[in-house]
């Protein structure tokens, strides 16, 4: 009796276990970052200086940083990250600089020549990220995508 007492409770220390982890799992993917604005469709005037805004209060962007990429294609690569051309292919890659309450923030440089995406009309695609190893293969979380288009 002794031996199938214990045989149940190390079923059920395992159960628990496997719940902790589900449960820290799910955790982690509500980590993601979360793009506050522009907001998805927003137009942009041509030439101005949009802030391109992202909410992530997670240890692992404290750590690392949120990352943010636009791109004039919505295709991504293998890890789940949009591909960007930078300068003339339309597209950009920055870290963001942390403001209060988990928020970041990026404001693009003003360039004025062909190609970069603030001063050439068309719809673009953004998505922010941070740099978790412990939750992810590829080391990176993703938020969405979302488009704006510049006018």
């Amino acid at each position: 009796m002794q031996v199938r007492r214990l045989r149940g409770r190390a079923a059920i220390a395992t159960l628990v276990a496997t719940g902790a982890l589900a449960a820290t799992g799910a955790s982690v993917a509500q980590a993601a970052p979360k793009l506050l604005a522009p907001g998805n469709g927003k137009v942009i005037a041509k030439g101005s200086d949009p802030v391109f805004k992202v909410h992530d209060s997670s240890s692992a962007a404290a750590q690392h940083k949120v990352w943010i990429t636009i791109s004039k294609t919505k295709a991504r690569d293998k890890t789940g990250q949009l591909k960007y051309k930078s300068g003339s292919g339309g597209g950009d890659f920055s870290d963001m600089k942390k403001v209060k309450g988990g928020g970041w923030t990026y404001k693009p440089h003003k360039y004025d020549f062909p190609g970069w995406y603030l001063a050439t009309p068309g719809k673009y695609y953004w998505q922010a990220f941070e740099i978790n190893c412990e939750a992810s293969t590829t080391c990176h979380i993703y938020s969405s995508i979302r488009t704006f288009t510049v006018r």
